[in-house]
């Protein structure tokens, strides 16, 4: 177990992961291809890391926050579902795979998520403020109380999510509309 340590500027392509890592920050890291097989993080910071492809068997994501992160093409999906605690701000999450997670309340702050797939999601009271979601899927999701009024670029289909409570900005409402066909005029 590695606990209270701050890793920089390490490429871990080449250097194996411990098994468990608690309060530990993550500075300029590269974990870009690596596979994550039953690592846990707990209470950790990722700053400025690459995580672009990586893969997932049973990793736990338990309390942790990534800031400025490249995560392109990153699959949660394969991750421990029962300690996913995650937190994003600034992040590039194009064509990332949260399908299936229980991410309530999570927030994603001025990141990018387009073409993210969040089909099958619990995403009450999740905070997308600043973020920018083109073409990301959003199909049976819960999305009660879920926040986009600050987010850009999303298109919801309102009968195939639970939407009750949600917030939405009137710039965001042909994002709302598109799926049925109906055109607004300004």
């Amino acid at each position: 177990m590695t606990e209270n340590k701050t890793i920089e500027n390490t490429d871990f392509q080449h250097i194996p992961l411990d098994d468990e890592y608690y309060n530990c920050v993550f500075e300029h890291c590269d974990f870009s291809n690596v596979t994550f097989p039953r690592i846990m993080f707990e209470q950790c910071r990722f700053v400025a890391c690459n995580l672009s492809l990586c893969k997932m068997s049973s990793t736990s994501w338990n309390h942790v926050h990534f800031e400025g992160c490249k995560m392109t093409g990153i699959t949660f999906s394969g991750c421990n579902r029962f300690t996913f605690s995650v937190a994003f701000s600034r992040c590039q999450l194009q064509y990332a795979s949260f399908q299936g997670l229980n991410m309530q309340g999570v927030f994603f702050h001025d990141s990018q998520l387009d073409e993210a797939d969040f089909s099958e999601c619990n995403l009450k009271k999740v905070d997308f403020s600043g973020s920018r979601l083109e073409r990301a899927l959003f199909l049976h999701s819960n999305l009660e109380e879920a926040d986009f009024s600050l987010a850009t670029g999303y298109t919801i289909h309102p009968t195939e999510n639970q939407m009750k409570k949600a917030r939405f900005s009137v710039q965001g409402l042909h994002g709302l509309l598109e799926g049925f066909g109906i055109e607004i005029v300004e």
